[in-house]
């Protein structure tokens, strides 16, 4: 892939690397602080089903945004709202008092945990955005390759999220996790705004 069109791809390749492995140690840490804050596996079980209640509800939905817009637009629209919602999140979290999040039926625990997953879940966005660049950026010839990275960064965002995560909410709760996404999410859209679809 040596092409101008297949070094577009690598670059949001990349891109979609570090966001996917930002969200996904959002949602690793949220359920690793709720449960040392809570003890209640329970609430953990919960977070899991949100997340897939949530991605199943939003995923033709999402299917369409990507098929009626153009891909890099997707693709930053997916981090602006992911920036609001870690944003509102972050806000929650540093002006809530500690003893509230230890209790598992609190409303504020559950609208935090609620806005951080929607964030989490506007990141699927980018996933199928960049597999939608690969037919319109990659020579037809070396489209199985490119796949396979697609693939490979879903896996590799696994691989590492949990490693991530676990550190963050050992070292400060979930406040590192908060800067780290917001970070990330922010240098993705400046990134982005370098790179033509």
């Amino acid at each position: 892939m040596r092409t101008a069109s297949a070094r577009t791809f690598r670059r949001l390749l990349v891109d979609t690397l570090f966001v996917s492995v930002t969200h996904f140690t959002v949602w690793f840490a949220i359920t690793f602080y709720v449960y040392l804050q809570t003890r209640s596996v329970f609430a953990t079980g919960v977070i899991a089903g949100l997340f897939l209640v949530l991605t199943s509800l939003s995923g033709i939905w999402f299917g369409s945004i990507v098929d009626h817009h153009p891909k890099r637009l997707v693709m930053i629209a997916s981090n602006a709202v992911a920036i609001g919602l870690y944003a509102a999140a972050f806000a929650v979290y540093l002006t809530t008092d500690a003893r509230t999040f230890t209790d598992p039926a609190s409303p504020v625990l559950w609208g935090f945990v609620l806005l951080l997953m929607c964030g989490v879940i506007a990141g699927n966005l980018r996933g199928i955005a960049l597999s939608t660049t690969v037919t319109l950026l990659v020579p037809a010839e070396e489209r199985d390759k490119a796949n396979g990275l697609v693939g490979t960064v879903s896996g590799v965002s696994f691989l590492v999220t949990s490693v991530i995560s676990g550190l963050l909410v050992g070292l400060s709760g979930m406040f590192h996790v908060l800067v780290l996404a917001l970070v990330v999410m922010g240098g993705s859209i400046v990134h982005l705004l370098t790179v033509r679809v």
